[in-house]
């Protein structure tokens, strides 16, 4: 559990699972809760309780993000997507877009980068979006992430089309740049 000034951060746990199932809204898609096939998933309460009692290679996958109060405002995760390349994929969601530009949102992106670049010695994070999740879009930015570009009409949802836009955060261009790791430790 991570406690800071304005969040808790803990490990999703399964009763946290009806939380996470009002992120699955219909009219709103999210770039994080699409498919493979970038089609929207909608996923039972019970696979979300199975999902949540999961874990990545022995660490958590997914964190609840509290405020003050207790009250779950949304979910965050990192997973790692390319061990050999090191770097990993962060989500970050939010019932509420309002968060995205509350303090909060600037400690789970923190913890987030913490633990990809110190914990897991990551070279880089990246993370995804829709061309309507502008809130977290505007998040992104000013964490230092950057654009690496829209492929755009690439979501078909709603009836209509939804670019999804790439983002990238180097771990040069962090408090958290000690030495660079190698992106492919050498064999002996």
């Amino acid at each position: 559990m991570i406690l800071s000034e304005n969040a808790v951060i803990r490990t999703a746990e399964p009763d946290d699972a009806g939380a996470l199932k009002r992120l699955y809204d219909p009219g709103r898609p999210r770039c994080c809760l699409l498919d493979p096939r970038h089609e929207p998933m909608f996923p039972t309460f019970d696979e979300l309780r199975e999902v949540m009692s999961k874990s990545e290679m022995g660490q958590p996958f997914l964190y609840a993000v509290e405020d003050t109060t207790g009250m779950i405002r949304g979910f965050c995760s990192l997973r790692a997507m390319n061990i050999e390349a090191c770097f990993g994929e962060i989500l970050v969601m939010f019932h509420d877009d309002a968060d995205f530009a509350a303090p909060l949102t600037s400690d789970v992106l923190d913890f987030l980068a913490r633990r990809a670049f110190q914990q897991f010695h990551m070279n880089k994070i990246v993370s995804h979006a829709l061309d309507n999740e502008q809130p977290l879009r505007d998040a992104l930015f000013r964490h230092g992430f950057i654009s690496n570009g829209v492929q755009r009409e690439s979501v078909y949802t709603l009836g209509r089309w939804y670019g999804i836009e790439s983002f990238t955060l180097d771990r040069r261009n962090t408090p958290y740049a000690r030495e660079a790791v190698p992106a492919v430790s050498p064999t002996p």
